[in-house]
């Protein structure tokens, strides 16, 4: 197959929304190969797929003032530095090189983040799809998501790091629960507020006339599945789609940044969609990086997660409970993941930094779309490690991250006598 045979059609925008005061979200389109990288377009642009690779990156920023941004932007900065000094290299390669380019972006915000008080705190989701032949490699962190359009049917691909989705997993929340779940803020990683991170590879064999879609939970949370479903049925331009798609959030009060990329991928390599195709999250393991390949990120790749390192105030007690709570979010997830995370910091004012989301939030369940997602059975004792887990991180604090932080109306009202 000769990867240039493949053409992209691409198009990317994002919106403040009707509440924040600025955008804490970013997006990069970029061809790794040089001679197109934007964070921003116009107009849909068309790339011809080089044996190096093309980049969609969707990143959600947090942290209070315009310390998110900062996160957001040296996310986008740093992944795509990592991959475009790469040189071309088969999948397995590519993705290794997608995983550490999140794990280095990682560290260099958690650095920053700690030599500089005034971004104390910050993070960032990042949600990354890339690739160099006919299959696309996700490397997933936080709650912002990819789908793909195929055939008049919309299918995440990605599974969100929130306490919400576990919960439905694990068979002790239905998705009608999740529209209203007053925690549906709270994620289990971002990039940046934690030393370490487990990023979540999965991949995608594409068809002919696919179409990605890369977003935030600013379009995700007020707008379900079904409606932007219904836009890509409706609209085959890429520029209006995305611009429908930001008009129905913004008509939900748009209580978030919104951000989305459309990406339809053509060309004669790419096989014929089929009726029985199925669609849904399909985990990734391209191994390790080779030891002359090792540096930050493949050290950082290789180190298991201690048990126990949950930082609960020191107290040891229920350290059993988070082994047990440790294994069933590892069942979950289907990752080495460990859910121990540092909230994200303080605003300026020292106030705790989170957000309300919008109470019209829709939490659509993949269940309903695809029975890969479908909510696995789980006995009663591990459905209480993972609430005895929230419980824990609730009362001791640090340990989730609280996505967004509180915009200025909910701060002053806090502060009326």
């Amino acid at each position: 197959m000769s990867p240039s045979d493949i053409q992209i059609e691409v198009f990317g925008k994002t919106d403040v929304g009707l509440i924040r005061e600025h955008n804490e979200d970013n997006l990069l389109v970029a061809d790794l190969g040089g001679g197109f990288k934007e964070s921003e377009l116009d107009e849909p642009a068309v790339l011809s797929l080089s044996d190096r690779g093309v980049l969609f990156l969707v990143c959600d920023g947090m942290g209070g003032a315009a310390a998110g941004e900062v996160a957001s932007q040296m996310a986008v900065d740093v992944v795509f530095d990592v991959l475009a000094a790469a040189q071309p290299q088969p999948r397995d390669g590519f993705a290794r090189t997608l995983r550490r380019a999140v794990e280095t972006a990682n560290d260099r915000i958690f650095q920053q983040s700690r030599d500089n008080q005034n971004e104390r705190g910050m993070g960032t989701t990042c949600t990354a799809a890339a690739l160099n032949d006919d299959t696309l490699v996700v490397a997933q962190i936080g709650d912002s998501r990819c789908y793909v359009f195929r055939g008049g049917r919309l299918i995440q691909v990605t599974k969100d790091q929130s306490l919400a989705w576990q919960l439905i997993e694990a068979g002790a929340m239905t998705p009608e629960d999740a529209k209203a779940f007053e925690h549906a803020n709270i994620i289990l990683q971002a990039l940046g507020v934690q030393e370490r991170v487990d990023v979540v590879l999965s991949q995608v064999k594409l068809c002919r006339g696919d179409v990605m879609v890369l977003c935030s939970d600013g379009l995700h949370g007020p707008v379900v599945d079904q409606e932007i479903q219904a836009v890509l049925s409706a609209e085959s331009d890429l520029k209006k789609a995305a611009e429908g798609l930001l008009q129905k959030a913004l008509e939900r009060d748009g209580p978030d940044n919104i951000t989305v990329v459309l990406a339809r991928f053509g060309g004669m390599s790419l096989v014929e969609p089929g009726q029985d195709d199925q669609l849904g999250f399909v985990g990734y393991d391209p191994g390790r990086e080779p030891a002359s390949q090792g540096g930050l990120g493949a050290s950082a790749n290789d180190r298991a997660w201690s048990r126990g390192s949950i930082e609960a105030g020191g107290t040891g007690a229920g350290s059993s409970s988070e082994d047990v709570a440790e294994g069933d979010f590892n069942r979950l997830t289907g990752s080495r993941q460990n859910p121990a995370l540092e909230a994200a910091g303080q605003d300026q004012d020292g106030g705790a930094n989170q957000k309300g989301r919008a109470a019209s939030r829709k939490a659509q369940s993949p269940s309903a779309r695809d029975p890969d997602f479908g909510p696995s059975p789980r006995n009663g004792k591990s459905v209480i490690a993972l609430f005895f887990l929230a419980l824990l991180a609730a009362t001791a604090g640090g340990i989730f991250v609280l996505k967004c932080e509180r915009n200025q109306a909910l701060r002053s009202e806090a502060t009326k006598p």
